[in-house]
């Protein structure tokens, strides 16, 4: 997984990509507090069967902070500037995490734009639920104002590892990964843009549960069985929501589900994706290499 640089409506982005031209599109977004290093036991796969893109989203992983980048609806414009600068015109899409409201936001905003998306352990629509961190760093000025008081470097240090800590059950992230996500995070302009992100849900998941239910795009839900930092009551009132969604736990996994359980996970993806291309033509046979 080679990482690249690029600038996007004068932000620096990371990104990592295999373009192949001719194949379905796909776009893979950064959680939180990570970066898109957590996709690096699917990268091989991908980047044989997919023109694929990886982005760490601003204020996240190796991208630049950004101030007027921080709410879900100004990540999910800026969502559709990353679109167009790879020319991604109509690509599947995964984004657990923080990429789920992001996604939800972009695909209820342009209908049509996303052919289909992976989404999952996140709050999303109406009241979010889980751990009591989660629900304080968005419903909590207190909490929020008590991780940034810390500084970057202490905030930053203390929210990674409170998230790791109950992020995975079956597996630890890589030394290479750990420092990743670290350094992601401990620059205290990042770490504001991440927790501002969180603290804008009080206002945008509400506008969400009424909005997702126009999205005809098929969606699929994923949650981890042993997710205890955000409640798994989040995805399936998403899945509800959505006119066209499928909704699966994947087993053994606590909150970082794709990097907990990644060959159970990616199955999944590979699978929803294959059927999505099976309604639209001949199917490009994904899951079977």
């Amino acid at each position: 997984m080679k990482f690249e640089t690029t600038t996007i409506d004068g932000i620096r982005i990371r990104f990592a990509s295999a373009r192949n031209e001719g194949k379905p599109q796909l776009l893979l977004t950064s959680p939180q507090p990570m970066s898109i290093l957590t996709y690096q036991n699917w990268w091989d796969q991908l980047s044989q069967s997919f023109d694929v893109v990886a982005v760490d989203l601003p204020n996240h992983g190796g991208s630049d902070a950004a101030r007027d980048v921080t709410t879900v609806s100004q990540h999910a414009v800026f969502l559709g500037k990353i679109l167009n600068h790879f020319g991604l015109s109509h690509p599947h899409a995964v984004g657990p995490d923080i990429g789920t409201p992001t996604l939800m936001r972009f695909m209820a905003d342009n209908p049509g734009r996303i052919r289909s998306a992976t989404v999952g352990d996140a709050g999303a629509v109406g009241k979010v639920e889980g751990a009591l961190l989660f629900r304080g760093l968005v419903y909590s000025r207190l909490v929020q104002w008590g991780t940034l008081s810390a500084g970057g470097a202490i905030g930053g240090r203390i929210y990674c590892a409170a998230a790791n800590g109950i992020g995975y059950r079956l597996s630890t992230p890589t030394p290479e990964a750990k420092a990743d996500y670290l350094a992601g995070s401990t620059r205290f302009a990042k770490l504001r843009g991440q927790v501002g992100f969180l603290g804008s849900y009080p206002t945008e998941t509400p506008a969400l549960a009424r909005d997702v239910t126009g999205i005809e795009a098929p969606v699929q839900v994923l949650h981890g069985e042993f997710d205890t930092f955000v409640s798994v009551t989040n995805s399936r009132r998403l899945a509800d929501l959505l006119p066209n969604s499928r909704f699966a736990i994947i087993p053994g996994a606590a909150h970082y589900a794709w990097e907990d359980n990644p060959a159970e996970y990616l199955d999944k993806v590979l699978t929803f994706i294959d059927d999505v291309e099976a309604t639209a033509g001949p199917a490009a046979q994904i899951s079977g290499l």
